[in-house]
């Protein structure tokens, strides 16, 4: 199996790092009671996959909280480039799409009072650097999409709160003379938003931290029934837990998000613990191991193989084992809102706990006129069926024993949110 060297490599120096420097607690508030001293605090960025070219996004700089009013200037202490060890911090255009399967980027590194700390901002730049995007060209924006298929730079309007930093919630520690390594997930299929049919795009940064003293990884491959490797396959680390919450929405959560590359290798951090790894694409069946142990610094080689079987029918005769789910939906509250909608299957193997996610797709600018969707998935027929879940930021609603018919169309109409 094979890797971006980027990813390996990476995940490696987080390792040593981690176990022999160490990421210890310290302090207490935020910053304030620290045990004196000063430790390092490192930032690297990574990305999980969106269905686009290219997604170019400019960071301005990041400030770490060091406790008091957050109104001040002087609360805030920005953290350079890794290396240079001074600031400005130099602003930079990043294609999120090439930071996948694991690869990482270095975004900053800087001394810190040892303590405990609660948040961090990230400020998205208005103009971008003097670098060249995938074709060559200069960047026409600070912050852009490519389409799939074509070289067009198409702008992403940012709303105007992220001018104040976008706050990232977190808890860490900074410990005497050690060194915490902080990992900022830049999920861009989350991110970036169509704004209605304008042809127009909108970024609302969604950016998890992962702290690394307690990071396990996942690896594997995809192949086809044929036994070859298959790219382009969505591999969701997620969990089932019913008792999470009284919304139906919540019972599965997903952890993390990747696709596999042209050799069909994925890769994904995730925090130690027990995951079901789900495997899908379009026109294909799904796979999933249920229960994988991801071990925090496991590095013994341990991989996920998951299979798909192509339903796409071989000659005109043949039959497609794939069918459509679509209908409509609105949204009642005043502004109307984005929904996201997820389609769930049972999980095969008691192991898995109950129901796995095999897609969502998030609908943008719903209002009370209504809007369509429409998806494709695997045939599934009683006593195999699945549950379509529904949100928007008020309302959830949840269709059971939803059927799939070869090449027809299940009909879902009236999800009013």
């Amino acid at each position: 199996m094979k890797f971006n060297i980027r990813s390996l490599a990476a995940f490696s120096m987080i390792c040593f790092l981690t176990l022999f420097v160490g990421c210890g607690s310290g302090g207490g508030g935020s910053s304030s009671g620290g045990s004196g001293g000063t430790g390092t605090l490192a930032l690297s960025l990574t990305d999980a996959p969106a269905d686009f070219q290219a997604v170019y996004v400019t960071i301005e700089r990041v400030e770490v909280h060091l406790g008091g009013n957050e109104n001040s200037p002087k609360n805030w202490q920005e953290i350079p480039p890794p290396d240079s060890g001074v600031s400005p911090f130099v602003k930079k255009t990043y294609n999120l799409l090439e930071l996948t399967n694991g690869v990482l980027e270095g975004l900053g590194m800087t001394e810190l009072p040892a303590g405990h700390y609660t948040q961090m901002r990230l400020f998205i730049g208005e103009d971008p650097d003097d670098g060249v995007n995938i074709f060559g060209d200069q960047h026409d924006y600070a912050n852009y999409v490519v389409e799939s298929g074509t070289t067009e730079q198409i702008p992403m309007k940012v709303p105007s709160g992220t001018q104040t930093g976008i706050k990232l919630v977190r808890n860490f520690s900074v410990v005497d003379g050690q060194r915490t390594e902080l990992i900022l997930d830049f999920d861009a299929a989350k991110s970036v938003h169509r704004a209605g049919s304008s042809g127009k795009y909108i970024l609302q940064p969604t950016i998890k931290v992962i702290g690394t003293r307690a990071l396990g990884y996942i690896a594997g491959t995809v192949f086809d029934d044929n036994d070859n490797p298959l790219p382009g396959v969505l591999v969701t680390a997620q969990q089932y837990d019913p008792l999470i919450s009284d919304d139906e929405k919540d019972w599965v959560v997903i952890e993390n998000t990747t696709s596999t590359n042209e050799d069909g290798d994925f890769f994904l951090y995730v925090a130690p613990g027990l995951y079901n790894i789900v495997a899908y694409k379009d026109t294909y069946s799904f796979d999933v191991q249920c229960g994988f142990d991801a071990a925090a610094f496991d590095v013994s080689g341990a991989t996920v193989e998951l299979t798909l079987a192509d339903l796409t029918p071989e000659g005109e005769s043949g039959v497609t084992e794939y069918g459509y789910v679509g209908g409509k939906m609105t949204v009642a509250a005043v502004g109307g809102g984005n929904v996201t909608i997820s389609f769930r299957a049972p999980g095969p193997e008691e192991a898995c706990g109950g129901n796995i996610e095999l897609k969502s797709e998030t609908i943008n600018n719903v209002g009370e006129e209504p809007v369509s969707y429409n998806e494709i998935l695997p045939v599934a027929e009683e006593p195999y069926y699945y549950d379509v879940v529904a949100w928007s930021g008020v309302t959830t609603e949840v269709r059971s024993g939803v059927t799939v018919k070869s090449d027809a169309i299940t009909v879902l109409d009236d999800f009013k949110l």
